[in-house]
């Protein structure tokens, strides 16, 4: 029968007294052998029942319900102890310092559990090591940028008397300042009451605790700072080792199935039985992180999501210190360490996945350290060799110590437990600098403003592997997540990336992955069978192909192929054509393999093949420059426009616009010449025709109008219809070209410049040539110099002017949603990865139909310029105010802590637009109807909130108008 006693010194003497009345005589010990532990039980002077003394709360090990059981880990397992040596236990809950104090004097048998410590071997024996116990420190959620013990420094730290946790900061930290608890409930509530906003505890707080939940919420787990580990195990009084030898053979008698399940019962982190318990440390932001709401966050985080979504396999993710974590996974007490280097020896019963990541290391150094020329450091070697003046900083746990060692032996390095450790360290000049990786000390370096305190060494950077870490012996476990891992999309991949790193991606691992293309077997075989590809081209249209005068494939084309050829290992073999129809009768025919190019129609289908679109022009419209207005086709009704004959828009264009004309010319260059001789009122072309003719013509009184109306060009690749692995692998080849890579090849190749049809060097030989008239050439440079900076800044502006046009409202000058797009995407990653807040207002006039229909466009616009100005005036300007269309606008602001900024922005329009507009042949009166989306809570990408923001504004005109609606 097992009792239980109350924290009394009445129920102290009892037992005492029971144990008197319940003597059980026995033969004398053993010899006290090896041999005689292992084979012989030990025969003790046993009293009945034995004391086992706990305190009301170490959870998981053990503490007091609200019905004054006893529960946990240990309790359990001495449960089963005292069933196998068939003896009766009581436990007595005390306070701590009295568990320790009663065990001590005798009064009580066993203490149930503690850290062995060497100050606590004065007066105890204890048995083997059953845990390792990790201490922590557990911070209120209003302290925003600790992320280490140090940044805790400022602030009184709650402790219970006599725990280990009291010697350890006395020790380690002796500037700290301490505020001492005799009971933890008396911390718990000294916490609440924000008396202390930091306190030491071990393993979880006590679920027990009256106002448990609200706790909880201030001291959220993703605060929790990891501060000591330590061996748990039991103890007896000094000097009783019978009793321990006893107690020693009673656990051996339990089996490894019997503690498994105890304590699996109790030492499983996951709530969620079906999911994967990941653990990872939430101090290695891009990588993983939390945000200020305690959610999972960063690069690695959103991959293991993206796994969890292909293999349909829940995971749960669990944050503690790094150094924890691999701990908790070696006792089985979590499944994975999300990710670690590879190259870090792992604890026995521990293996890798195969890499999920490669992270680059650099060296950076403090600004203020200069090698013993004066100048900054440039390489490992050179702070080695002046070892007496300099000392690297590393991380305690990183891969590259041994590395360094072999490579530079007399260089000095000083092991820290953090990133934060190590930027305290070499700004405190401490250390002259230290190693880490790349994107993680950048963004501890933003987070503390510390970005023109270092500079990097180039000469070092190692590629550091970062894999799943797991146990051994869940051999389908590893296989699933390889698997898994295998199958993401690249693209996917990369965007993840592009979400979390800024700056230069090209060494960014998924990036670099992504423009590797792997072919199968049959794809191999056929590229060696092959040969060259032959490719066929134009001559001359530039600047999408092109031969140059030196005979050189040149264009947006060749660029394209380049990429395709290095990334996918095929040969071209380039053949020119004079004329289109040519080229693509070599196709059909079978004398070129591939073209570029080409749009995909119906009838082309069934005769080639064609790869994934990889480019994409708008049409547009070129025209006098007159107004400066953007042009649609519905200007030119009643007019004559130039296009090319063969264009497969032609027909959709005679069939939508049946009033404007449409005169047929044979290329580009003709449709340019009508144009300037006045024959015709606009040319319709792609805007790489577009530019190459302004470059080529250097003309600068003509502008090109976007035309909205008609879907972008698209660009394919055509396949001979026999190569269906060629396309494959071209495909393949295209999937692995970036954004950015199209970017810089657009930006290359679609950039208005001036060509003033004179050659400097054909200038200055004939100069030298024509030795007397020097003086006149000179001042004929003179002049033509002039012309060309005149030249230049009408271009420059012209360029500006087509800039704006593009991107803003030609009514009101504000963004339009071409821009909104843009602004809205990255906001959207800003905000994503700093966890910031921001709104989209939809805005609808209520009432201007009204206003247009009864005095007019002329007026209409002269009140949507007015609104515009209006609506400048409500916002900050770090936010935009875009013209949707018609007489809807939308606002995005920025930077929000909360959802009442984006509300006090929303009622101030409502304010400024219900106030008299003085028009010029009237006075207005209009309201507004406001839908407003929050990111993130309201969708995560453009197209969601911006439906969603006018979904709510249709909400608030059904429901009276003039008014704002949130979701």
């Amino acid at each position: 029968m097992i009792f239980l006693y109350k924290q009394t010194r009445f129920f102290i003497l009892f037992v005492l007294f029971l144990s008197v009345l319940n003597v059980v005589t026995a033969t004398a010990v053993e010899p006290d052998t090896a041999q005689s532990k292992v084979m012989k039980p030990i025969y003790l002077v046993v009293k009945q029942p034995l004391t086992i003394a706990i305190s009301r709360g170490l959870p998981p090990y053990y503490f007091i319900d609200r019905q004054e059981e006893p529960y946990g880990l240990m309790v359990d397992l001495w449960k089963l102890w005292a069933k196998k040596q068939q003896v009766d236990i009581a436990f007595l809950s005390l306070n701590w310092l009295e568990t320790l104090n009663q065990v001590a004097l005798g009064n009580i048998d066993i203490h149930g559990g503690l850290a062995i410590l060497d100050s606590r071997r004065q007066k105890f024996d204890f048995s083997k090591s059953f845990y390792s116990m990790y201490s922590n420190l557990y911070v209120n959620r209003i302290l925003d940028g600790v992320n280490s013990i140090d940044d805790i420094k400022p602030y009184r730290i709650g402790v219970v008397k006599g725990s280990a946790h009291v010697e350890f900061i006395k020790k380690n930290h002796p500037d700290f300042s301490l505020q001492v608890y005799a009971e933890r409930d008396d911390l718990y509530r000294a916490a609440l009451n924000h008396d202390i906003l930091a306190f030491t505890g071990i393993g979880d707080m006590t679920s027990t605790f009256s106002n448990y939940a609200t706790l909880a919420q201030q001291f959220p787990t993703h605060k929790i700072l990891p501060l000591q580990e330590n061996q748990f195990g039991v103890a007896v009084a000094k000097g009783n080792t019978e009793l321990l030898a006893y107690i020693d053979e009673g656990f051996d008698k339990i089996s490894a199935e019997e503690r498994a399940a105890i304590e699996s019962k109790w030492l499983t982190l996951g709530q969620d039985n079906d999911s994967l318990s990941i653990v990872f440390s939430m101090n290695y932001a891009p990588y993983t992180a939390v945000s200020p709401l305690g959610v999972p966050q960063g690069l690695l985080i959103d991959a293991w999501r993206l796994w969890s979504k292909k293999t349909g396999i829940k995971v749960e993710f669990i944050t503690r210190d790094i150094y924890e974590a691999i701990g908790l996974v070696a006792e089985q007490k979590a499944d994975i360490v999300l990710a670690f280097s590879n190259n870090t020896k792992l604890p026995e019963g521990m293996t890798f996945a195969k890499p999920i990541y490669i992270a680059n290391s650099r060296v950076y150094i403090n600004n203020n350290i200069t090698g013993s020329d004066g100048k900054k450091i440039t390489s490992l070697t050179q702070l080695s060799r002046e070892v007496d003046q300099h000392t690297l900083g590393l991380w305690k746990l990183s891969p590259l110590r041994k590395k360094l060692k072999r490579q530079f032996p007399q260089l000095n390095i000083r092991l820290y437990t953090s990133v934060t450790a190590l930027l305290s360290a070499t700004e405190r000049g401490e250390i002259s600098g230290f190693i880490g990786f790349e994107d993680i000390v950048h963004a501890r370096l933003v987070e503390r403003n510390l970005q023109n305190l270092f500079y990097s060494i180039d000469q070092f950077i190692m590629r550091i592997e970062l894999a799943p870490a797991l146990n051994i012996k869940d051999e389908k476990l590893i296989e699933t997540i390889n698997d898994g891992f295998s199958q993401l999309d690249m693209n996917d991949l990369v965007e993840i990336e592009e979400n979390w790193l800024d700056g230069d991606l090209s060494e960014a691992y998924y990036h670099k992955q992504s423009t590797k293309v792997f072919l199968n077997d049959e794809e191999q075989a056929f590229i060696s069978a092959h040969g060259k590809i032959n490719l066929g081209i134009m001559k001359s249209l530039s600047p999408v192909e092109f031969m140059t005068k030196k005979g050189e494939f040149s264009g947006v084309n060749q660029e394209i192929i380049k990429l395709i050829a290095e990334r996918a290992g095929l040969k071209f073999n380039v053949i020119a054509f004079d004329s289109w129809q040519a080229l693509y009768n070599a196709l059909i025919t079978k004398k070129i393999d591939v073209l570029g190019n080409i749009t995909a129609t119906g009838k082309r289908r069934q005769e080639i093949l064609f790869t994934d679109s990889y480019w994409q022009m708008p049409w547009i419209i070129i025209h006098p420059l007159d107004d400066n207005r953007q042009k649609t086709l519905k200007y030119f009704y009643g007019k004559e426009v130039a296009i090319v004959k063969g264009r497969y828009l032609i027909d959709q264009l005679r069939k939508d616009h049946p009033l404007v004309t449409f005169k047929l010319v044979a290329n580009r260059e003709q449709g340019l010449a009508v144009l300037e001789q006045g024959r015709v009122d606009g040319f319709i072309t792609t805007i790489a025709s577009a530019t190459y003719l302004l470059k080529k013509e250097n003309r600068v009184n003509f502008m090109m109008s976007i035309m909205e109306s008609i879907n972008m060009k698209k660009s394919y690749l055509a396949i001979n219809n026999q190569l269906p692995l060629l396309k494959d692998i071209m495909n393949k080849g295209l999937a692995t070209i970036t954004d950015a890579e199209k970017k810089s090849i657009y930006d290359n190749w679609f950039v208005l410049e001036i060509n003033t049809g004179f050659d400097k060097e054909v200038v200055f030989k004939r100069a030298v040539q024509i030795g007397a008239a020097i003086l006149f050439v000179l001042a004929f440079i003179l002049l033509w110099n002039r012309r060309l900076q005149a030249e230049m800044k009408q271009r420059a502006r012209l360029e500006k002017r087509m800039h704006h046009m593009a991107t803003h409202d030609e009514l009101t000058g504000l963004a339009n949603r071409v821009l909104l797009k843009d602004r809205l995407t990255t906001a959207i990653n800003f905000h994503h990865r700093h966890s910031l807040k921001m709104a989209v207002l939809f805005i609808d006039l209520d009432g201007f139909k009204y206003i247009n229909d009864q005095y007019g466009h002329d007026i209409g616009d002269e009140l949507l310029k007015q609104v515009a100005l209006r609506l400048l005036n409500c916002v900050r300007r770090s936010d935009t105010v875009v013209r949707f269309g018609g007489d809807e606008f939308v606002l995005l602001l920025t930077g929000l802590n909360d959802a009442s900024q984006a509300a006090n922005v929303a009622e101030k329009v409502l304010k400024l637009i219900q106030e008299e507009f003085e028009l010029s042949k009237a006075s207005a009166f209009i309201g507004s109807s406001i839908g407003i989306a929050m990111y993130p809570a309201d969708g995560d990408n453009d197209i969601e909130l911006l439906k969603v923001a006018d979904t709510l504004m249709y909400k608030v005109k059904s429901l009276g108008k003039n008014h704002y609606r949130f979701n």
